[in-house]
């Protein structure tokens, strides 16, 4: 009964990332670089992972906090079926092995409260030639979850995960 009950949800999480998407603009400083075109939009369902620790910022600081460590997350295309996966680096593999890896180029606040931040990415070709490799940028949009609890950690080394979902946007030439 659950696995029907996630699978339900999985396929009706683009339905709802679009409409979503159709009520609140993206801000012009997520555009992607001219003369890319749209190559696929991809429903992530998944982790943020947070490990405590001292605060990477601040040397010397005496109270652990929760680090961004990687997310972890699957990638399905409109009808539910799934893409690829979105891991450390940031990574993001196609089914067919093809992957990119991306540097934070620009960000915005997401516009649901605890939601992480939304992104332009700079992406590359890290891997064999297939559906990602002419990705050169990636937008997350759309977030819901996966910010860091607002409560200090206490027990150095703890792993904690964060449920979060987003629509990425993969930009190719």
């Amino acid at each position: 009964m659950r696995i029907a009950s996630i699978a339900s949800i999985a396929a009706l999480l683009p339905v709802a990332l679009g409409a979503a998407g159709a009520a609140q603009p993206v801000p012009d400083s997520l555009a992607p670089p001219a003369g890319l075109k749209p190559l696929l939009e991809a429903s992530a369902v998944g982790v943020q992972i947070y490990r405590c620790g001292p605060p990477k910022s601040a040397e010397g600081a005496p109270a652990p906090v929760w680090n961004f460590e990687a997310p972890r997350a699957t990638l399905t295309d409109q009808r539910g079926e799934p893409v690829g996966r979105h891991y450390a680096g940031p990574t993001w593999e196609a089914t067919d092995g093809s992957k990119i890896t991306g540097k934070v180029a620009a960000r915005a606040d997401a516009t649901e409260p605890g939601a992480i931040p939304w992104l332009l990415l700079k992406a590359e070709s890290a891997g064999t030639a297939g559906r990602f490799d002419k990705v050169r940028a990636v937008q997350r949009l759309f977030t819901s979850g996966g910010s860091a609890p607002a409560v200090a950690c206490t027990k150095v080394g703890e792993v904690l995960e964060v449920p979060y979902r987003a629509l990425y946007v993969f930009w190719a030439q």
